[in-house]
């Protein structure tokens, strides 16, 4: 019966193609809507990385004490246009708000539980796009450059043990063992045994689109401008004068959620993290897993391009516009870590999207039961979007979630 109900998926990054598999999985009839080539924008761009050792959110308490170096130093991996800041006060007032030991400890028991959870969102869309081919299973190392950022970083690497996360403590002779590729010292490491990686994100979005359509599932290259809420459906209007009808409409836009009128997203505190990236092509044989340098703020990742240096925060919204600042920190770092050329051969910027609590919101809206939210994932979009995408598809076939979504919903922000 579900076959004569459709369901509009508007973003097609991974979250949104997550969602449309798993839509599809359980019988319904898909429309995905996105302007640009699907998993094109901050999907494509990303670590590479399943963190599902990932519950340490941004937020630290830390970062009272750190804030004045993250914000002057020029060797630092945040950086923050004033002008835009002082213009988003009540963001980072809020997101301040939840550095507080006790919210973060909050946060990531709530991130935790839903980690756990990965594998059984992402293996059933492996499988049923046939994508098995680009994970891979070399695990994921932390490292440090003296004892005392080791020791710094001891609270954090509690957290994840408390929350289920196995990990092994290294020293420098097993990094080297490990990682000879890399040339600069680290006194300490840890290593997350059984993490995987995607050798390369935008294949991955390119073969869950691909099975996507052999399964019959529309997908519309234009923008949404409007959802109108009618008596028992909705009719969605796009930028080329057409509309479109579906019986739930379910938005994972990322960092331009926002711009959609008529889903009520309107009010949330939903705000982005510029994350950047350099690559280097060919030299993927420099590492044999991720590799994050935890204090400068960056991972190095090998996947089938070559060798991706991605990371830093920037608050300074949706511009187009690179910060050349950003681009050489991970260019010189880079450099720091690695023999590597002069100049990448690719250098990317990308829109995070961000609340200020470090949780998506996964849930109905508050204006329609018609209406499903589906963004706002942080550093975690591609680790959590399998799961996200079943926990949506159970909500939309009426379902009882497999996971607890009350943390995420948008109800929190009232």
């Amino acid at each position: 019966m579900n076959k004569n109900k459709t369901v509009a998926v508007v973003g097609a990054g991974i979250i949104g193609t997550s969602c449309a598999l798993w839509l599809q999985k359980k019988g319904f009839s898909v429309i995905l809507i996105d302007p640009e080539k699907p998993g094109s924008g901050t999907s494509s761009g990303n670590a590479c990385t399943i963190a599902d050792y990932g519950c340490v959110p941004v937020n630290s308490p830390s970062i009272f004490k750190r804030l004045p170096g993250l914000l002057f130093s020029s060797n630092s991996p945040f950086t923050i246009d004033a002008k835009y800041a002082l213009n988003h006060l009540p963001w980072l007032i809020r997101f301040l708000s939840n550095c507080r030991p006790a919210r973060v400890a909050r946060i990531s028991r709530i991130l935790g539980k839903l980690l756990l959870k990965t594998y059984e969102g992402l293996n059933p869309l492996l499988e049923y796009s046939h994508s098995q081919h680009l994970i891979s299973q070399q695990g994921c190392m932390y490292v440090y450059k003296t004892e005392r950022d080791f020791k710094k970083a001891r609270a954090a690497n509690q957290t994840r043990r408390d929350n289920g996360v196995i990990f092994s403590e290294l020293d420098a002779a097993d990094i080297r063992d490990l990682e000879p590729g890399i040339k600069l010292s680290f006194a300490r490491g840890i290593l997350f045994d059984q993490a995987s990686q995607v050798i390369n994100p935008q294949s991955l979005t390119t073969r869950y689109i691909d099975c996507f359509q052999k399964n019959q599932g529309l997908y519309i290259k234009q923008r949404v401008l409007t959802v109108m809420l009618e008596k028992d459906s909705l009719k969605i209007m796009l930028d080329n004068g057409e509309n479109l009808d579906a019986d739930r409409v379910v938005i994972a836009a990322g960092a331009f959620s926002r711009q959609i009128k008529g889903v009520g997203t309107h009010y949330l505190p939903l705000d982005t993290e510029r994350g950047y990236h350099v690559q280097y092509k060919g030299l993927e044989s420099l590492l044999n897993r991720p590799v994050s340098w935890n204090d400068a703020g960056f991972y190095a990742t090998p996947m089938d391009e070559g060798l991706r240096i991605a990371g830093t925060v920037e608050i300074a919204g949706y511009h187009l516009s690179k910060n050349p600042r950003n681009l050489k920190y991970l260019i010189r770092k880079g450099q720091e870590m690695f023999d590597l050329p002069e100049k990448p051969d690719q250098e990317w910027l990308g829109f995070r999207p961000s609340f200020p609590d470090a949780l998506p919101v996964i849930g109905h809206s508050l204006m329609s039961e018609y209406v499903l939210y589906a963004f706002g994932h942080h550093h975690l979009g591609l680790t959590l979007s399998g799961i996200t995408g079943k926990l949506i598809a159970e909500l939309v076939n009426q379902e009882k979630p497999s996971h607890n979504i009350v943390p995420f919903s948008p109800r929190r922000f009232l």
